[in-house]
């Protein structure tokens, strides 16, 4: 079958261009239908690929004591990814064709609409012209009464049909209007594929930059990768510990007159995951560690290469990168109100210092990097004039007085 493109949507897709057709293919309704039932099903067969996945990279997780394991573990999790992106680019096939499916039902109702219309437009000449004739001027057209009756008649039904007509069109724009409200349903579902698509092509490339820096670095020798690891944790617990110390003074410093009071809904959630760890003492939180005591956000558990929104309107204050200590890629924000959000552990940015952001917008991609036991976002609420940035030898570092995020979420 030709295929005809309208419009393409070009994705980078683990280092290549794919170019995906938007309301592409002039087809029948039954081979769309057809097409959209072929890409669930392969939709359900990488979703349990998936979650096959997951489950091997939840067993490594506990034995990464050992360079075999840990780059059994990223394979592991270069595979997911990629099947992850497998999984996003049905979906936005699928989507697309159901985009199409609805272009045309939608293209399909207006014709019908505006074949109402004329259908109503010529009743009601037709009806105008009769109105122009007296009762007498009707009796004295007609040769006989048989006919007058039968005139009358036709006037009468051609009323009947025109209230009918009229019925008909009204429902016809009542279905137009679900169905345009679908096609924007559609069309926002594709817009956040999208972008879900360039977070996990980030969060690839980082994985598969790890492995090859392990590589690397061992020179894929054990006793090399045991002493890089041991290093590696000791510099880690002292970062941590350097935070909390500095962190634990600026608490104190909170003016609560300076921050809005407890307001639920103030901010959005970043991410709609799960909350895998709270704000407060580790002896409460339940993540008890020997590098700090308090923790100063809340953490959420999702997938690398997740979107992740801005929780206010505001202006992006800062930005940083933190290799394999303290926040990894991290992501400041200035709400002009007393309150600074923080957003920590990215695989990759979608914003730059200094750019206006709305409430709900991407700024970044979940991810697994810094001080981070596995891919998660970790997200605290500073006050304001508590918050700066300090340069360490490890990056910039951002630090403040925090709140209970809780607060405002």
């Amino acid at each position: 079958m030709p295929c005809y493109f309208k419009k393409t949507i070009s994705i980078l897709v683990a280092g290549a261009i794919l170019i995906l057709p938007f309301c592409a293919i002039a087809q029948t309704q039954q081979e769309l239908e057809k097409q959209i039932q072929e890409k669930q099903a392969l939709i359900q067969q990488l979703e349990k690929q998936i979650a096959e996945y997951n489950e091997q990279i939840k067993n490594h997780k506990a034995q990464e004591s050992t360079l075999a394991r840990q780059i059994n573990n990223l394979q592991t999790q270069i595979k997911a990814l990629e099947t992850e992106i497998r999984l996003t680019m049905a979906q936005i096939s699928s989507t697309t064709m159901k985009i199409e499916q609805l272009t045309a039902d939608i293209n399909e109702r207006n014709n019908e609409i505006t074949k109402q219309k004329d259908n109503i437009a010529e009743t009601i000449r037709t009806i105008n012209a009769y109105d122009q004739e007296t009762p007498l001027g009707l009796v004295l057209k007609n040769n006989n009464f048989s006919s007058f009756l039968n005139q009358v008649q036709f006037i009468e039904n051609l009323q009947k049909g025109l209230k009918e007509k009229l019925d008909t069109l009204k429902d016809l724009k009542s279905q137009l209007e679900a169905q345009k409200s679908d096609y924007e349903g559609q069309k926002n579902q594709l817009e956040d594929l999208r972008d879900e698509l360039t977070g996990k092509n980030l969060a690839l490339d980082n994985q598969k930059d790890n492995k090859e820096s392990l590589l690397t670095q061992t020179k894929n020798q054990e006793k090399k990768y045991q002493q890089i690891m041991t290093d590696l944790q000791k510099k880690q617990q002292e970062v941590q510990k350097e935070i909390f110390a500095l962190e634990e003074k600026l608490r104190l410093l909170v003016n609560p007159d300076s921050i809005p009071g407890a307001n639920s809904g103030l901010l959005l959630r970043p991410v709609s995951g799960s909350i895998s760890q709270g704000y407060g003492p580790t002896s409460q939180t339940g993540f008890v560690n020997d590098a700090y005591s308090f923790h100063n956000g809340v953490d959420f558990a999702v997938k690398s290469g997740t979107p992740v929104k801005s929780a206010a309107d505001g202006i992006v204050k800062a930005i940083g990168d933190n290799g394999k200590y303290a926040y990894g890629k991290w992501i400041a924000i200035d709400h002009q109100n007393g309150l600074i959000t923080l957003y920590a552990h990215f695989s990759g940015y979608a914003v730059s210092v200094g750019q206006k952001v709305t409430r709900g917008q991407t700024i970044g991609y979940s991810g697994n990097t810094g001080f981070s036991t596995g891919p998660h976002l970790h997200f605290t609420v500073y006050a304001a004039n508590t918050f700066s940035v300090q340069n360490k030898w490890y990056g910039l570092l951002p630090l403040g007085g925090s709140v209970n995020p809780m607060s405002y979420l």
